[in-house]
């Protein structure tokens, strides 16, 4: 016996069903679930979903009989929609769908309506139903053929999960209607956007990408991310910022987008010399306390004179504030230490030895970190500008790469892809890391100064003030603390 023929009034039948409903859902809140067996745990969700299928039917049913009552518009609202989400508090979006599947399903869809009441499809399936098969007029018609229309839907639907439905809704939607399916392409066409909103630490992306740019993105992507190392702690989402980024280093550097341009589109970036010359002081620290360098100076791999030079102290302070010793030969050490057995790259900055100092800005003026400068003059091209009185300019010296092509070609042979532990992008993704240092020490020809990293692992050992020593032919990857990166049986 139904409740209507019990109470003899539907809406008292109905009151009094939900009353019971909530009542139990309150009793069944208070079962611990941690103290029932696993099995049944898992007989509760097929029962739960098959509730939730259900209550979404009823609700689709009150939604659409309240609609057509008009009910609703005596309070002044403006649409159903909007009614809805003042009386429930929905998001707006959800509210306008909700409302919209209700009334499709009425008027388009009686056979998906009881499919739902049954529990024999979930409200994504009905959702894709209402979604893919209503649009047009064409499909509308479309539904009704007793061979191919809504009937032959549920049975995919009762087969398939609705991520598989959804395609062969799509798929029948295309058939059923090809010239709406031609004009919502060009309509996700032309509503793309992208934009890179500038906040006070960073850009935040937002827009919107058709099916197929979207797609097409995503492939792109996961070719840049390949399969994560076992080692790799970055969450998916940090990935592919990551390979978002990559992809525009491949763009920039093949030269593709301005094939014939003199200077191809990077960063560009203002470096006052003196604050080069504390950023070399300030990360020397690869070598023995009280070093000084006796041969070379900051700069004078880019032709920069000598009396604009001064001794430094490795530890980042000036030393006598005399001018330095003339150069030393090309290849000289330039160094007071003991010879090194094994070669060393740090990429750690003495922050203290910036205190004070003017900071690189990148061409609209804004500031760089000591860290950030270091890192992207790790891989840069230098170009030398000399100003005068009212900002005249005096001298213009050529760019000039810190290592040369055929260094470059040599590190690579040596390494073959990028050094990082577990990491194993080839040498097109990455560049050339070496100590900042190494200009007023080493001269510029010694390429055991020089390791391969990609992209993204260049600016790790940036970021974290990794060192990396050279041992018994392989590169050994040294955390702050002491710990080293990956195989520890290197450091033996």
């Amino acid at each position: 016996m139904s409740l209507t023929e019990e109470t003899g009034d539907p809406a008292a039948a109905l009151a009094a069903g939900l009353a019971t409903m909530q009542d139990v859902l309150a009793q069944l809140h208070t079962i611990d679930l941690h103290a029932v067996p696993g099995p049944a745990v898992l007989a509760a969700l097929d029962g739960i979903e098959q509730v939730r299928r259900k209550t979404e039917s009823l609700s689709a049913r009150t939604l659409a009989t309240i609609e057509a009552d008009g009910m609703w518009a005596l309070d002044g609202a403006r649409s159903m929609a909007a009614w809805y989400r003042a009386r429930t508090g929905k998001h707006r979006a959800s509210a306008a769908r909700e409302v919209k599947q209700a009334r499709a399903l009425r008027d388009h869809l009686p056979a998906t309506a009881k499919a739902l009441a049954a529990g024999e499809i979930s409200t994504d399936h009905a959702a894709a139903m209402v979604k893919l098969t209503t649009d047009t007029e064409a499909r509308r018609d479309r539904l009704v053929d007793p061979e191919v229309g809504e009937g032959f839907l549920l049975e995919h639907a009762k087969k398939l999960d609705a991520s598989d439905f959804t395609l062969a809704a799509q798929e029948w939607g295309t058939r059923a209607d090809p010239d709406a399916a031609d004009r919502a392409y060009q309509e996700d066409t032309l509503h793309e956007e992208f934009t890179l909103a500038e906040t006070t630490d960073g850009y935040v992306p937002s827009g919107w990408l058709s099916t197929s740019s979207g797609k097409l993105l995503l492939t792109a992507l996961a070719a840049r991310t390949g399969t994560p190392a076992k080692t790799d702690t970055r969450t998916p989402a940090q990935r592919r910022a990551n390979a978002l980024v990559g992809l525009a280093h491949l763009a920039l550097d093949s030269g593709t987008l301005r094939p014939g341009a003199r200077i191809r589109p990077h960063l560009s970036i203002t470096v006052p010399f003196d604050t080069l010359q504390r950023l070399v002081a300030a990360a020397g620290r690869a070598h023995r306390p009280g070093c000084r360098l006796v041969g070379t100076y900051p700069g004078a791999a880019f032709g920069l004179p000598l009396d604009l030079a001064r001794t430094t102290d490795l530890g980042g302070e000036r030393a006598n504030g005399q001018p330095g010793p003339e150069p030393a030969g090309e290849g000289s050490k330039g160094c007071t230490c003991p010879e090194l057995s094994d070669t060393i790259i740090d990429a750690g900055i003495d922050a203290a030895a910036m205190v004070g100092v003017e900071p690189a800005t990148f061409e609209d003026g804004a500031p760089l970190s000591p860290a950030l400068l270091a890192r992207l003059a790790c891989g840069s091209q230098m170009h030398r500008v000399i100003f005068g009185p009212d900002s005249e300019i005096l001298d213009a010296g050529r760019e000039q790469r810190l290592f040369t092509a055929a260094q470059t070609r040599a590190i690579i042979a040596r390494d073959k892809r990028c050094q990082y532990p577990n990491c194993h992008a080839p040498p097109g993704e990455g560049e050339i890391h070496h100590s900042i240092a190494w200009w007023a020490q080493f001269g510029s020809t010694n390429i055991n100064l020089g390791v391969l990293l990609c992209w993204y692992h260049h600016d790790w050992v940036h970021a974290h003030a990794i060192t990396i020593e050279r041992r018994h032919g392989q590169w050994v990857f040294i955390r702050q603390d002491g710990s080293v990166i990956g195989d520890t049986a290197l450091a033996a």
